[in-house]
C-alpha cells in the first residue's frame, strides 16, 4: 500500500473520529439550537409554548447510552429523565407537586436557555402596560401574589377581603347571581397597585405556559385553591363553584 494511500486513510479516520466526538458533545451537553432566531414574535407566549414542548420532548427522548455518560453521571440522568416522565404524567391528573417541578423546569429553560429578560418578557404580558392587560392576565397576577402570602387560600382571601362574595347582577341576567367581573377584576387590580420583579413576571408566564401545555386552561390555579377549606378541585368537577344560571363573565 502506497504512502498517499495510507495518509488517505490516516485523515479519513481523524475526520470520522472528529464527527463522533463532537456528536457526543452535543448530545451530552443536551444543546438547544445553536442560536434562537429573535424576531418580534420570539418571545410571545405561543412561541415559548411551543419551545417548551419541543424541549421537554427531547429531553425525555433522548438515548442515555449513545452519549458517552460515566456510569454515575447515567444514573443521575436516568433518575432525572424518569422524574420528569413521571411529572409530566402526573401533572395532567392534577398533582401539585408534579405541577411544581414542571413549572420549575420550565422557568429555568426560559430563563437559560431561551433568553427570557426583563426587556422582551413584556411581549408575552404586558406587564408593564395596564391599559393593554386583559381580565384573565390581571387575574393571574393578583392570584400569584396572593398565593406568595397565602399559599392556597390565595382566592379565599381575594374574595373575602374585596367582598366578591356578594350577589349582584350583570347585563344580560334577570336575577342576581354569584360572580366575578371583569370590571371588578380590573378595579382590584387598579387599587393592589402591584410592583413586580422579574421572578414575579416570568413566574406568572410560566403559569400561563403550563397552564396551555399541561394543566386546565384558564381554571388551573383555581382549581388548586382550597375554598371554605374545601379543594377547588371538588367545586370544578361537581359545578358548585358558581350557581347554574351564571357563568364567570370574564
Amino acid at each position: 500500500m502506497s504512502i498517499s494511500n495510507l495518509m488517505m486513510i490516516f485523515v479519513v479516520f481523524v475526520v470520522f473520529i472528529f464527527l463522533i466526538v463532537r456528536s457526543i458533545r452535543n448530545n451530552k451537553n443536551e444543546v438547544v439550537d445553536a442560536a434562537v432566531e429573535v424576531d418580534d414574535k420570539t418571545y410571545t407566549l405561543d412561541k415559548m409554548i411551543k419551545f417548551v414542548k419541543k424541549r421537554l420532548d427531547e429531553i425525555t427522548k433522548i438515548n442515555l447510552y449513545d452519549i458517552g455518560l460515566s456510569e454515575e453521571e447515567l444514573k443521575r440522568r436516568k433518575a432525572k429523565k424518569y422524574e420528569l416522565k413521571k411529572a409530566l404524567k402526573g401533572c395532567t391528573y392534577g398533582d401539585v407537586n408534579d405541577k411544581k417541578y414542571v413549572k420549575e423546569l420550565i422557568y429555568d429553560l426560559l430563563a437559560k436557555e431561551y433568553g427570557v429578560d426583563e426587556t422582551n418578557i413584556s411581549k408575552a404580558i404586558p406587564f408593564d402596560t395596564p391599559s393593554l392587560l386583559s381580565a384573565q392576565d390581571k387575574f393571574d397576577i393578583l392570584i400569584h401574589e396572593y398565593k406568595k402570602t397565602f399559599s392556597y387560600e390565595a382566592l379565599t382571601e381575594l374574595i373575602k377581603k374585596y367582598k366578591l362574595d356578594a350577589l349582584k347582577y350583570v347585563a344580560g341576567e334577570t336575577k342576581p347571581c354569584y360572580v366575578i367581573t371583569s370590571e371588578e377584576i380590573d378595579q382590584i387590580y387598579e387599587e393592589e397597585n402591584l410592583n413586580l420583579a422579574f421572578a414575579d413576571k416570568l413566574e406568572v408566564v410560566v403559569q400561563r405556559i403550563y397552564q396551555q401545555y399541561k394543566g386546565y386552561s384558564s381554571i388551573d390555579e383555581i382549581r388548586d385553591m382550597n375554598i371554605d377549606g374545601v379543594s377547588g378541585r371538588s367545586f370544578w368537577f361537581t359545578r358548585k363553584l358558581f350557581k347554574s344560571s351564571c357563568s364567570n363573565r370574564w
